[in-house]
């Protein structure tokens, strides 16, 4: 009975070796990254209804957004017209005003948006490949994937973008009834 009390330790110690050996996953990414303001670009204001949707509950908010060369600003309106969220990103990094008590995705919902209405060289600069980062842009659709894996995929239809956030399984649409660009 010792000799199979001393396998069974023996075998057990191998297994548990074994395990600490073994690579475990890479712990995911802690979200989306917010891009610096586009130099030289006009001001743009941007008037939307964005409707958040994660499993069954859907929230729906009006977002006013500032794109401007100095920070990108998000103020986010109940349906009243009651301020609940406000957003800046600029030099000093990000900040935000959550007034509602809900807790939502604030940072990744600019990041979402700078995503879609960026240009080009500005997405593959703040998502470098170096960094497992790869980014597919046609005309209609803009995909994200990070270490080959798809995270965010946009469709642009005229005024309405959709967007599917894979890693964090939540939709966010997004229907621009006004846009103004602003002198410099």
């Amino acid at each position: 009975m010792p000799y199979l009390i001393r396998i069974f330790l023996l075998l057990s110690l191998v297994v548990l070796t074994g395990c600490s050996v073994v690579p475990t996953a890479e712990k995911p990414i802690d979200g989306l990254i917010l891009l610096t303001p586009v130099k030289g670009a006009n001001t743009q204001v941007l008037k939307q209804k964005v409707t958040l949707k994660k499993y069954t509950q859907a929230k729906q908010f009006l977002a006013v957004t500032r794109f401007s060369v100095q920070e990108t600003k998000l103020v986010a309106l109940l349906p009243t017209g009651q301020i609940f969220l406000y957003l800046v990103h600029d030099e000093n990094g990000f900040e935000e005003k959550n007034e509602s008590g809900i807790a939502l995705p604030s940072k990744d919902i600019l990041a979402m948006i700078q995503f879609t209405f960026w240009p080009e060289s500005n997405i593959k600069l703040g998502y470098p490949e170096s960094q497992g980062w790869q980014v597919e842009i046609t005309p209609n659709t803009r995909n994200l994937y990070y270490k080959k894996t798809l995270l965010l995929e946009v469709k642009i239809e005229s005024k309405n973008v959709s967007i599917i956030h894979h890693g964090d399984h939540y939709n966010v649409d997004i229907h621009t009834f006004d846009q103004e660009v602003l002198p410099l």
